[in-house]
């Protein structure tokens, strides 16, 4: 049974997102996170940026395996991950504007309020946990793109 957090609604078994600003957003995402992966979640630090800072970012962690979340507004737009390097592959859709019929991500580093969460794992050696996450974020967020590969 798929859990319905406090920014969703169900109506005649549909689901879909209210309006929530991009900050309470990112606190729903991340207590999603620690539901589900508490037991585990002192294997990883979240690391919240601006996507049009992401590239220059220097945070610790950064460059680690993990999974990427795509927020703006009140839109979950990407949930993907990267074994090596989350922020490689967060930063690669944006290049190569990886996008559906309705949004397409190169227009997010000038998109106002956009965020990009980091489940990155503190030792690269864990990154079986990043697969397990990455599949769990995906199915509970319902993002706007979702991944060819489910």
């Amino acid at each position: 049974m798929r859990t319905i957090y406090p920014f969703q609604k169900v109506v005649k078994n549909i689901n879909y997102t209210v309006f929530i600003p991009t900050c309470n957003m990112i606190l729903q995402v991340k207590r999603i996170f620690e539901q589900e992966f508490q037991c585990v979640s002192d294997k990883f630090v979240i690391i919240e940026e601006n996507v049009a800072d992401l590239s220059s970012s220097t945070k610790e962690f950064i460059y680690h395996p993990g999974v990427y979340v795509f927020i703006v507004s009140n839109k979950i737009i990407k949930v993907g991950r990267h074994l090596t390097n989350s922020r490689k592959r967060a930063l690669e859709h944006i290049h190569a504007n990886t996008r559906n019929e309705t949004f397409e991500m190169k227009y997010l580093p000038d998109t106002p309020n956009s965020k990009v969460l980091l489940f990155n794992v503190l030792n690269p050696d864990h990154y079986h946990w990043v697969a397990a996450l990455e599949i769990f974020l995906e199915r509970e967020l319902n993002p706007v793109i979702k991944s060819k590969r489910y």
